[in-house]
């Protein structure tokens, strides 16, 4: 296939060299202007393996057969605005970041393509030139619309670049199962500059637990079965898993850049405002979070 990567961070970086080394036409599309992208990429063995793509080529754009969008989620409309009379009616288009409620922004740009939403586990660092492959984790694709079933082969894509990659007929499931994960470790993690592994400790399991079983009434009021403690299992399996990495939110948090903090605990607090249902540990989290950005000029 012929494919365009629209972020060049660390989660698209990554994809796009697992894309690449299936022998797969893929250039990074990045904010600045060069025309070749270079990343040293060290795999899940410590193997090195520099790689250099095609960047910001329109014509490579015009003829993609698919567009793989990782820039963070504050950022999908504003990234795709410039190119999308480049981007051809044939092409699917897959939105992969962190949170949900970039939809409604995606579904007005683009109401005659077919869009597809992922969610993953998958974990890498990038700093300058160098990226690290940190962990393998899943990863679920699927659509939004029932009318766009069938393109199951799509996660088959993805999954040989990048196993195991499952189709998902409702891919708001998973996206709600990684917005919990994301509730529960991103801010903490942010707020008390710690890696994952550190939310392990005993001072933090009561407000875990909170939080969890806040997201978990929101997720029952949607329409998903969801167990008392299954949220807060899976949340601890992922921080023993992860222990020595840093969330997204951490990292953003230190470098003082804006976080996706509205997609994530934001949308919790937007859902279970429409049910009528109080989620007062998340919230104090978003306010912190949201403060904490407001102070990075002051």
């Amino acid at each position: 296939m012929k494919i365009t990567v629209l972020g060049a961070g660390a989660i698209g970086s990554l994809w796009a060299v697992a894309l690449k080394q299936q022998q797969h036409d893929v250039q990074v599309w990045t904010r600045s202007p060069d025309s070749e992208y270079s990343v040293n990429y060290q795999d899940l063995n410590g193997n090195t393996h520099p790689l250099l793509f095609t960047a910001n080529s329109v014509e490579h754009l015009s003829q993609s057969d698919l567009l793989l969008v990782t820039v963070k989620s504050f950022q999908v409309e504003v990234a795709l605005a410039p190119i999308i009379k480049q981007i051809p009616d044939s092409c699917l288009i897959v939105i992969m970041h962190n949170g949900i409620g970039s939809h409604e922004a995606v579904k007005t740009l683009f109401p005659n393509h077919c869009v597809f939403y992922a969610t993953t586990s998958q974990a890498a660092l990038k700093a300058d030139e160098k990226l690290q492959h940190t962990g393998n984790g899943q990863t679920f694709i699927g659509s939004l619309s029932s009318t766009q079933s069938g393109y199951n082969v799509l996660s088959e894509v993805f999954n040989q670049a990048l196993s195991p990659c499952y189709w998902q007929e409702d891919i708001m499931e998973p996206l709600w199962k990684k917005l919990a994960i994301n509730c529960a470790i991103n801010p903490l993690t942010a707020i008390h500059q710690c890696t994952n592994g550190e939310l392990a400790n005993e001072d933090y399991q009561a407000q875990l637990i909170q939080i969890c079983n806040e997201v978990t009434l929101v997720m029952r009021a949607e329409g998903y079965k969801v167990k008392n403690g299954e949220l807060y299992q899976q949340v601890l399996t992922v921080i023993n898993a992860t222990a020595d990495n840093y969330s997204s939110m951490n990292r953003d948090v230190f470098y003082q850049r804006q976080t996706e903090i509205d997609y994530i605990t934001g949308y919790l607090i937007h859902r279970a405002k429409k049910f009528d249902i109080a989620v007062p540990v998340n919230t104090q989290l978003w306010q912190t979070i949201t403060s904490m950005e407001s102070s990075y000029h002051a």
